[in-house]
């Protein structure tokens, strides 16, 4: 697990939306999505 994935998934929670969350990290929405489901995958979801 990187650091980033928690970062990305507390910004989530925080924004409640992944385009928001995205935006404050100043990251495009693709990129934070693909970084979400890379950690889901990592766990088994």
């Amino acid at each position: 697990m990187k650091l980033r994935h928690l970062e990305i998934f507390h910004a989530v929670m925080t924004c409640g939306t992944l385009s928001r969350a995205a935006e404050s990290l100043n990251i495009s929405q693709p990129a934070a999505s693909k970084a979400l489901k890379k950690r889901r995958n990592e766990a088994g979801f």
